[in-house]
């Protein structure tokens, strides 16, 4: 008798109306949808499958690498698996919104109604928590594989419907917005926090907005600090939010940086 292959999920549903598995908590839950669910603290679930690795599982298809591993969140100070490049990308973006306060890899699943032609059922990629309390179901796939899975698609977003959750499809971002913020990405760690003893200065470098190098140069005048150290601070600060940039355009030296708000632009 055919096995279900190691951390595969099991989609078996007699029932003729959809049902959600998680676990969060340690505890295991089993259920038809219903709009309580929208309570539930999903971005705290256990992952409901296991991504298994084994010799000769392919990495490369196309252009595409698909690789796992763990992206450490500095929204959750903790970290978020990822099974592609694109999903690392999506963990990545979604620690740089500030909308988003919490994330959660493999959620749920949800098991389809017996009967439903040629689907079983579906493990999104990602929950995330908003900053107003909602939910965000998110499912990550290439491009030119979104034709493939628009049945798919459809399904989930009647479910997030059904409960009161939104629902993203992320295929990528624009190629530069995605390269500054890989290189913004590798200063969001604490240690490269400004002291509150010069948070205000480094702020204050960028009133009225200039660009890159001329605000550290002010923020060195101001602090007596290394300009190697403050243009760290500088880049923790874009990352938080707390300086804005365009990063629809590389970012140099010569970018023009002010204080702003949480918005995101691409």
């Amino acid at each position: 008798m055919p096995t279900r292959p190691e951390g595969a999920p099991s989609y078996f549903n007699e029932k003729s109306v959809t049902v959600i598995d998680y676990n969060v908590k340690e505890t295991p839950v089993s259920t038809p949808l219903a709009s309580s669910l929208i309570d539930v603290p999903l971005e705290f679930a256990s992952p409901a499958r296991i991504s298994v690795s084994y010799p000769g599982k392919r990495s490369f298809e196309g252009e595409y690498w698909s690789f796992e591993g763990e992206y450490w969140s500095a929204t959750i100070r903790r970290h978020v698996p990822f099974e592609s490049l694109h999903e690392r990308l999506f963990a990545t973006f979604a620690d740089y919104r500030p909308d988003i306060v919490g994330i959660s890899w493999q959620p749920f699943i949800l098991k389809w109604p017996k009967g439903t032609p040629r689907h079983r059922g579906h493990v999104p990629d990602y929950f995330c928590r908003l900053s107003s309390g909602d939910g965000l179901v998110v499912d990550v796939k290439r491009p030119d594989k979104l034709d493939d899975y628009e049945k798919q698609f459809e399904l989930t977003r009647e479910v997030c419907d059904q409960v009161g959750w939104q629902y993203e499809v992320f295929s990528g971002l624009p190629d530069i917005f995605a390269q500054n913020l890989g290189f913004l990405a590798g200063f969001r760690q604490d240690r490269y926090s400004p002291a509150l003893s010069i948070q205000d200065s480094l702020l204050s470098a960028f009133v009225p907005g200039t660009s890159l190098e001329v605000g550290i140069r002010r923020a060195a005048r101001q602090t007596s600090l290394h300009q190697s150290l403050l243009r760290g601070n500088v880049l923790h600060l874009l990352w938080n939010h707390e300086l804005s940039c365009d990063l629809s355009a590389l970012l140099t030296d010569s970018t023009f940086i002010s204080v702003a708000g949480n918005e995101v632009r691409l």
